[in-house]
C-alpha cells in the first residue's frame, strides 16, 4: 500500500513541478536588475531541491534484501523529503555575502515569517505519523509486521502492517525529516540580507526559501502518515473480512470495534492524502520582477 501511495502522488508532483519550473523561467527572463539574478538563482535551487527528492526516490527504491517487505517503502517519503530539504537548506548558503561594512541585528528581529499553513500541516505529519506507529506497534502480530485475529478453531492474519520494525525505520526517518527541517528554516533566517534598498525583495525570497523547506518535509510527513493509516485500515479490514466468512460466532457490526478501527484507519489516511494534495499546491510568495535601485547611504552622499 506504501508503495502504491507513493507512485500516486509521483506523477501529479513531477507535472507540478515541471509546470511550476515553466512559469518560473518564463517569470525570470521578463524580471530585470537585481529581480533577475535573484530569481534565476531561486529558480536553480527550487529546481535542486526537487530533483534531490526524486533523486533519493529512485536510489531508495533500488535497496534490495529482508527490509524491503513492506519497510522501505513505508520509509521513503520522509527519506526522500529529507534529502530534498536539505538541498533547499544548502542552496541558502550559496547567496553571495555582502561586500564592504556590513550592519549586524540580533537574528531574531529579521527572523522569516514561517507558512502558517505548510508549518501546521508539518506538525499534523509528524503528529499523525507517530500516533500510527503507537497504535501499529500496540496492535500488531508479534512478528511486527501483520495483523491477525483469532476465534475458536481459526485463525485470520494479513500483511503488511506498521508494527515494531516499522516503528523503528519509520520512526528515526521521520526524526531526522524534522531535524533537516528546523536546519533548513534556521538557514534562510541566517542567510545575508541583499543590502539596504532590496527590503522587499529580500523578503520575497526569504519567503519563498522558507516554502521550499517546508513544502517537502510537510507532503514527507503528510504521505508517511498516509501510507502508515491506509496500510493499517487495508489489512484490518481484509482480516476482519476473513474472520467473518469463516467464524459465525464472530464480532458482526457496528459492535466490531476492531473492524471500527480499521475503518477510522482508512477515514485518516484519505484526510492526509487530501492535506498532502494541499502541501503541494501550497504557493510561494510571488518575486517581484524589477527591484528598485539601492537608496544611497546619506553619509556616503555627504562624502
Amino acid at each position: 500500500m506504501a508503495g502504491q501511495v507513493v507512485g500516486l502522488l509521483v506523477l501529479p508532483l513531477v507535472v507540478g513541478l515541471l509546470v511550476s519550473g515553466v512559469l518560473r523561467v518564463v517569470d525570470t527572463v521578463r524580471s530585470r536588475g537585481a529581480a533577475r539574478a535573484a530569481q534565476a538563482r531561486s529558480l536553480v535551487a527550487s529546481a535542486a531541491t526537487g530533483l534531490a527528492g526524486l533523486a533519493a526516490t529512485a536510489v531508495w527504491l533500488s535497496f534490495e534484501g529482508d527490509l524491503t517487505e513492506g519497510v522501505v517503502p513505508a520509509a521513503l517519503p520522509a527519506v526522500a523529503c529529507t534529502v530534498a530539504v536539505l538541498t533547499a537548506a544548502v542552496a541558502e548558503l550559496t547567496w553571495p555575502r555582502p561586500a564592504g561594512a556590513v550592519r549586524t541585528a540580533d537574528l531574531t528581529s529579521r527572523r522569516t515569517p514561517r507558512p502558517a499553513r505548510l508549518s501546521r500541516l508539518v506538525v499534523v505529519g509528524l503528529s499523525a505519523t507517530a500516533l500510527a506507529l503507537l497504535v501499529g506497534t500496540l496492535t500488531a502480530a508479534p512478528d511486527g509486521r501483520s495483523f491477525d485475529r483469532t476465534a475458536p478453531g481459526f485463525a485470520a492474519m494479513g500483511f503488511p502492517y506498521p508494527g515494531a520494525p516499522y516503528a523503528v525505520t519509520v520512526g528515526i526517518a521521520s526524526v531526522v525529516l524534522a531535524l533537516a527541517t528546523w536546519f533548513g528554516w534556521s538557514r534562510v533566517d541566517a542567510r545575508p540580507s541583499l543590502g539596504p534598498g532590496h527590503a522587499e525583495l529580500d523578503a520575497a525570497i526569504r519567503g519563498a526559501s522558507m516554502v521550499r523547506v517546508l513544502r517537502p518535509a510537510a507532503v514527507g510527513s503528510l504521505t508517511t502518515a498516509a501510507a502508515l493509516w491506509l496500510s493499517m485500515g487495508a489489512t484490518i479490514g481484509t482480516v476482519t473480512q476473513n474472520l467473518r466468512m469463516n467464524v459465525a460466532s464472530a464480532p458482526q457490526p457496528p459492535f466490531d470495534w476492531v473492524q471500527n478501527l480499521g475503518f477510522a484507519a482508512v477515514g485518516a489516511g484519505v484526510a492526509l492524502l487530501l492535506l498532502t494534495l494541499a502541501a503541494l499546491l501550497s504557493g510561494s510568495p510571488r518575486l517581484p520582477r524589477q527591484d528598485p535601485a539601492p537608496v544611497r547611504d546619506p553619509a556616503e552622499v555627504g562624502a
